[in-house]
């Protein structure tokens, strides 16, 4: 599996600790679904932005 090396500030950090602990999750298995999650919101934001374009440029022609 790829692995991607991330700095966190000492916040976030000590909040994935906490969240790490009241789960009994592993850090970086938390890490990662947090990134998986940001990563296909942003997706589907993006591709909304993407469809209202083309919609947009259908409609002025």
């Amino acid at each position: 599996m790829p692995q991607v090396n991330i700095s966190l500030s000492p916040e976030l950090h000590s909040l994935l600790v906490e969240l790490a602990k009241l789960t009994g999750l592993a850090k970086s298995g938390l890490a990662a679904e947090y990134v998986r999650r940001g990563i296909y919101e942003d997706a589907a934001k993006h591709r909304q932005v993407l469809y209202l374009q083309q919609d947009k440029n259908q409609n002025l022609e």
